[in-house]
């Protein structure tokens, strides 16, 4: 009898304790063990070993991870007390009255700075920096932009009516009295920017005396 007839006749008679008894005298521990260290052995056995561990941290991750976490983060961030609480409360009470003192002298201080320039209060709020030195670097470069706005508005007047602008800025009565009169015509014909320009531009030439 060949293996193939061996293997038909035990096939045929699995159901048999006689058969089965046989068959069974060939598995043995260790032949199994040896079996599973072997590479086709392992190559059955360690998609199992995977599958089960992966089912077994996905279970982990469900049941024990949520816990796991906010113990950890329980410890390293515990709730606080309620004297705790008023303390910080406190403290965030102080910070921001500090803060609001501060930006009160700020502006104050631009204010100051702004109307010795002729600048538009108005703005001073947009140029507060962090300190006096910030707010006063953010007010001188306002007063650059602010000056060449009003200039640049200043001779474009001048231009509309046929006239060449005055370039001293000693404060002379002539200039004065030009800019008055132009913003005399300037409230007359509702031009706001230009009123608002040349009345700065009135403003610092008078401060120049």
């Amino acid at each position: 009898m060949d293996l193939q007839a061996v293997q038909q006749f035990i096939e045929q008679n699995k159901d048999n304790p006689e058969v089965q008894g046989y068959v069974g005298g060939f598995v043995t521990p260790d032949r199994v063990q040896k079996y599973i260290d072997s590479e086709d052995g392992k190559k059955i056995i360690q998609p199992k070993l995977d599958s089960y561990f992966t089912k077994g941290l996905e279970t982990w991750k469900e049941k024990s991870l949520p816990k796991v976490l906010e113990e950890e983060i329980s410890k390293r961030f515990p709730a606080e007390t309620p004297e705790q609480k008023q303390l910080r409360e406190l403290h965030d009470k102080l910070n921001k009255l500090e803060q609001e003192k501060t930006r009160e002298s700020l502006k104050n201080v631009a204010i100051t700075q702004a109307t010795q320039k002729g600048l538009p209060v108005n703005l001073v709020d947009f140029f507060i920096g962090q300190d006096q030195d910030s707010t006063v670097t953010n007010l001188a470069k306002l007063e650059e932009t602010w000056q060449k706005a009003l200039q640049d508005a200043v001779e474009a007047k001048f231009k509309d009516n046929g006239r060449t602008p005055p370039r001293n800025t000693s404060g002379t009565p002539t200039e004065i009295e030009q800019l008055e009169k132009d913003y005399q015509e300037a409230l007359k014909t509702r031009n706001v920017p230009l009123q608002i320009a040349l009345k700065n531009k009135i403003i610092a030439v008078k401060n120049q005396k």
